[in-house]
């Protein structure tokens, strides 16, 4: 459904999962519950209790995720969570190999098609792999050594995005920034300092053209926070 949107764009649209009790989080992290807290037939009015970790659902992580030393949640900027949004389409590279990483070739070429990457973007990555939010096992996509496999972004990429680009997000529809075999989180480890964020678990992707949009990022504002679940709103020229 069409929605009513601001500034001048013509459409804006979520861009992030709905957070239930079988969503899917990163190994080792606390499961989502979400529990009856009160009901309207015996307390007047409904509420639930909500127990998860930091980087559930669709999220965003502040520097302090990684770094110490660094920014956490509630030490960003308001413009931090303001971004145009560059999206690269590699659903085919990753239907190929479920470890591709986004590297400089692809990049190269999405800027011979629409031009540099402004700086301040958020840089999505479109892998596909939000077709399977709702079969955690396909979407965290581990072997029998229990090693996961998704696309993400690679080291070499992530600092010429940086270096040359200032961008100030990545995003992606898969469980993390970095291929899901990179055990070291090579691009966090790169992209994760100052006021720059990564944005994981997007949802809804095919709704973003590749230039040209923007990204609202939503969230808690939590007192020395690693980061914060989020609604992502998209806005649509």
């Amino acid at each position: 459904m069409t929605r009513t949107a601001p500034f001048g764009f013509s459409r804006v649209v979520f861009l992030s999962h709905v957070i239930d009790a079988g969503t899917p989080v990163f190994p080792g992290d606390p499961p989502v519950e979400i529990r009856p807290a009160a009901r309207i037939e015996q307390d007047g009015y409904y509420l639930q209790s909500l127990t998860f970790g930091e980087q559930a659902g669709t999220h965003w992580a502040a520097a302090a995720h990684f770094h110490q030393g660094q920014p956490f949640a509630d030490e960003l900027d308001p413009g931090d969570f303001f971004r145009p949004a560059a999206v690269l389409d590699v659903r085919d590279a990753a239907a190929r190999d479920a470890d591709f990483a986004l590297g400089l070739p692809d990049i190269r070429r999405w800027e011979a098609v629409f031009g540099p990457i402004p700086p301040g973007s958020a840089v999505i990555m479109w892998s596909g792999f939000e077709d399977r939010w709702d079969d955690p096992a396909a979407y965290l996509n581990a072997d029998s050594a229990g090693r996961l496999h998704y696309p993400g972004f690679s080291a070499e990429a992530t600092r010429w995005l940086i270096e040359q680009r200032s961008v100030r997000v990545l995003g992606t529809d898969t469980m993390g920034i970095d291929p899901g075999a990179d055990t070291t989180l090579a691009a966090n480890q790169v992209l994760i300092r100052e006021h720059r964020l990564h944005l994981e678990n997007l949802g809804g992707l095919s709704q973003l053209p590749p230039a040209g949009a923007w990204i609202v990022i939503g969230g808690l504002r939590i007192r020395a926070g690693s980061g914060s679940p989020a609604t992502v709103f998209g806005l649509i020229p």
